[in-house]
């Protein structure tokens, strides 16, 4: 949360400031714009050798961009996603901390300490993380935040706040294939079969080749719904596309049970 500062200015400090301070005050503000611009330069060139595992270049570029300011978050960030990336966890830890310290929490810097805490198994600590950014309605990635949010939910075992995440972020964007994937499958999960079979759906509409555990759902679901023309379709979906799958295998499987046990 970003911590509001007022700063009480009085009446004779403002007119020094207007009559004889008007250079110092330019100076000062030229000065900080040209620091801000170096340290963008370096952070940036820092991300474009991290995306090609540079990371000795990476580290350069950021012992720069940290020399000349210290308490930038997002040299910190920068900092913490190359650690991270080259495997040094604990310099990450201590930089993805300082870049949400530093920056009063903003949302940006908190999702990628959480994506750092879900992948060290840390569901807790990410959880606290994205709840926060999940209010945030004006970050632009909130949708995102809130799949995140969805995942570690389910690792926590919390699948009605789960299911709400993914519904939240599905109101963010209808068309968004891996939240309809977790949305049918908890539906599913909790036997809510009419649920479970509109999102199924929805996710169809929005890929042409479902994945397997997909076609394997939807075999289940036409089963329950006493569907024996769509069941058939994703039977033979299944069988043609993904005939070497565990999921199809799996089908073989249970058919045969089926058949052994009339």
């Amino acid at each position: 949360m970003i911590k509001s500062r007022l700063f009480f200015i009085v009446a004779v400090l403002l007119v020094i400031m207007a009559t004889g301070c008007v250079t110092t005050e330019k100076g000062g503000f030229e000065k900080a714009k040209t620091v801000d611009a170096a340290v963008s330069i370096r952070v940036n060139a820092a991300k474009q050798y991290l995306q090609k595992r540079d990371f000795e270049s990476a580290k350069r570029h950021l012992k720069i961009a940290l020399e000349l300011d210290p308490d930038s978050p997002s040299v910190h960030d920068a900092l913490a996603l190359t650690f991270h990336a080259s495997g040094e966890l604990d310099l990450a830890e201590i930089h993805y901390r300082k870049a949400v310290h530093l920056s009063d929490g903003q949302s940006r810097f908190r999702v990628n300490y959480a994506n750092y805490l879900f992948q060290q198994g840390e569901f807790e600590q990410a959880e606290r993380q994205l709840l926060v950014v999940a209010d945030d309605s004006l970050y632009e990635k909130r949708e995102s935040a809130l799949l995140l949010l969805g995942f570690t939910q389910q690792q926590l075992l919390q699948l009605a706040n789960a299911k709400e995440s993914f519904e939240r972020a599905l109101v963010l964007n209808p068309s968004n294939r891996r939240v309809l994937r977790e949305l049918a499958i908890l539906s599913y999960d909790a036997r809510e079969y009419t649920e479970a079979w509109y999102y199924l759906q929805q996710y169809r509409k929005y890929t042409s080749k479902p994945s397997a555990e997909m076609l394997l759902l939807g075999v289940e679901l036409a089963g329950q719904r006493n569907d024996a023309d769509a069941r058939s379709s994703f039977v033979l979906a299944l069988k043609n596309i993904y005939p070497e799958s565990r999921e199809y295998k799996s089908y073989l499987r249970d058919t045969e049970r089926k058949q052994s046990a009339e």
